[in-house]
């Protein structure tokens, strides 16, 4: 197979989550290609050895502008997989040297009711991007879930795993639509194939299906073989009582006020233009999730 469009390709966030099985695709396809990967930490450039693939490793900061112009010497085609936060400097920069492409991966987070400051500025990012640039392609996934590197799921397996008690925000029935790892890295590989179809448009992934909170936790409940106690909290005193912590503990408690009010809401989305532009077709929520849980009983 041909794979001309992964030619001068560069990734930002190399050794992210996603990333690594989007480079298991590429070994999997024998791509021989030279392919450019940014990495701060000069010391962790080992991780790459285990794919057999044809690296460029560049080391650096990318909020050192220097270094950022640097990156995009002989390159064509940008993925960024590192936070969207840094989507506006590397259009901005990969621009003045003329890249062709821009993929970005961002977040459905953006269409939430709840506009706290953080989402508000992810929103006015994606806004600015789109209205400035005509050669950008923008993913946006729902939750992504599917191995012990996720910051989601595998969370909350452990913590089911361990304890006994577990809170709920709200009355658990609002819909989730998680994506499961592999599709995502899929997509990343199917949206370059398609460059045809895919330049300059913007596509929601998400999980075959929707599903309601409380259920997710049924699930891994039943397939842990554990007896939880599910207590459930009133959204707006949750927010209130989180608020407050976080203050006790100087904004590090591990979740904010707003991530509890999007507990209330329902986070489903079509994919439609998805499906017809370059085949994706994801996994249901119990597959994937059973799938998690398996690994996970298997890693202890």
């Amino acid at each position: 197979m041909l794979l001309q469009n992964f030619e001068k390709l560069i990734i930002f966030g190399a050794r992210g989550n996603t990333a690594n099985y989007f480079l298991k695709i590429l070994e999997k396809e024998k791509f021989e290609g030279e392919i450019t990967v940014v990495s701060r930490d000069k010391s962790k450039n080992k991780y790459f050895n285990q794919f057999r693939l044809n690296f460029k490793i560049l080391n650096g900061d990318i909020n050192d502008t220097n270094f950022l112009e640097k990156c995009f010497d002989n390159i064509d085609t940008v993925l960024n997989l590192a936070n969207m936060e840094n989507s506006p400097k590397i259009v901005e920069f990969g621009s003045k040297q003329k890249v062709k492409w821009f993929i970005l991966v961002h977040s459905t987070m953006i269409f939430s009711k709840n506009k706290s400051k953080f989402i508000l500025n992810r929103i006015n990012i994606e806004k600015d991007i789109l209205k400035k640039n005509k050669n950008i392609t923008i993913l946006r996934p729902t939750m992504i879930y599917g191995n012990k590197r996720d910051i989601n799921i595998s969370r909350l397996i452990k913590y089911l795993d361990k304890y006994k008690i577990f809170p709920i925000f709200g009355n658990g029935k609002n819909l989730l639509q998680p994506i499961y790892v592999n599709d995502l890295s899929k997509s990343y590989f199917n949206v370059i194939k398609n460059k045809n179809v895919t330049f300059n448009k913007c596509y929601n992934l998400a999980g075959k299906n929707s599903i309601e909170y409380s259920k997710i936790l049924k699930i891994i409940e039943a397939t842990l073989k554990k007896k939880i106690i599910f207590i459930r909290l009133p959204i707006n005193f949750s927010a209130i009582l989180v608020k407050i912590l976080n203050i006790l503990f100087f904004g590090k408690f591990p979740i904010n006020s707003s991530q509890v009010r999007r507990q209330g809401e329902d986070k489903i989305f079509t994919f439609d233009e998805a499906i017809k532009d370059f085949n994706f077709n994801p996994i249901k929520i119990e597959e994937g999730l059973k799938l998690q849980i398996k690994d996970y009983l298997n890693s202890k």
